[in-house]
C-alpha cells in the first residue's frame, strides 16, 4: 500500500533533517530509542498520539515537527515526499535495466516487475500478482490472479512480454495479451509507450549526504 512507501520515504526525510539542523551530531537513531524504548524489555503494549510523535521529535531536535507531520502524512499532495532523497544527496532516475537489488528481487520471487513499464508484476508462470492503481495495466482490467496466456499471439514468455513493451516505446504497436481469468479468456491492449523503465539513485555531487550517512552499516 502507499502508505507504507511514503511512510519510508518521509522517515527518510525526518532523518534529512535531524542530521542537518544538528550538524550531523543526530539522526533518526535518537528518535528510535526514545520513542521506543520508553520501558525497556516491557512486551505490554503502549499506546500513542501524533502529540507523542511531535514532542519526542522535538527532544530529538527542535523543529516545526507538527506542522511538517501534518503536511506530510495528513495533506494531500500530488507527488511522492523525495526530500530525503533529493536533498540527501541523490536524484530518482528511470533506466531501461533493472538494478542489481531488482534483479535479485525478480529472482527470488520469480517475477517480472514491470511496476513502472505498464504497471503491473507478472510471475514466470504468466500469473499477475500486483497491479497499479491507474497505471495502463489497471485501465486495460488486469487483476491481481489473472494469467497473461499469450503475447502478440504466441504463448507468454517473460522475455518475449518485454521486447513486446521496449518495442511499443513511442509509436509503437501496444502489447495485446490474452488474459485468462477464470473461466474466461479476453484479449486486451496494453497502452503503455513507455518502453521498459526501473528506477534507480543516482548520486548527486561529491561527499556524503544524508542519505549515505542512514544507509552506513551501524
Amino acid at each position: 500500500e502507499d502508505y507504507y512507501s511514503e511512510g519510508e520515504l518521509i522517515c527518510i526525510d525526518v532523518d534529512r533533517i535531524i542530521r542537518q539542523q544538528s550538524g550531523g551530531k543526530r539522526s533518526i537513531d535518537d528518535f528510535a530509542k526514545a520513542f521506543f524504548g520508553v520501558r525497556d524489555r516491557d512486551w505490554g503494549e503502549l499506546t500513542y498520539t501524533f502529540d507523542t510523535v511531535v514532542e519526542t521529535l522535538n527532544r530529538v531536535q527542535p523543529y516545526d515537527w507538527r506542522s511538517y507531520l501534518q503536511r506530510k502524512v495528513y495533506d494531500i499532495a500530488a507527488q511522492p515526499p523525495l526530500d530525503g532523497i533529493t536533498q540527501g544527496g541523490y536524484k530518482l532516475i528511470f533506466t531501461g535495466e533493472p538494478t542489481k537489488w531488482i534483479k535479485s528481487a525478480e529472482k527470488e520471487g520469480k517475477n517480472n516487475n514491470l511496476t513502472y513499464s505498464g504497471g503491473f508484476v507478472v510471475g514466470n508462470d504468466g500469473k499477475i500478482t500486483s497491479v497499479l492503481w491507474d497505471s495502463a495495466a489497471f485501465n486495460a482490467g488486469l487483476s491481481i490472479g489473472s494469467e497473461v496466456v499469450a503475447v502478440n499471439g504466441r504463448k507468454f514468455d517473460a522475455d518475449a512480454l518485454k521486447r513486446a513493451i521496449k518495442a511499443a516505446a513511442g509509436n509503437g504497436p501496444a502489447p495485446e495479451l490474452l488474459i485468462h481469468d477464470g473461466e474466461l479468456y479476453r484479449t486486451i491492449k496494453l497502452d503503455w509507450h513507455g518502453g521498459l523503465r526501473y528506477p534507480r539513485l543516482e548520486k548527486v555531487g561529491k561527499g556524503e549526504g544524508t542519505l549515505d550517512a542512514l544507509l552506513a552499516p551501524r
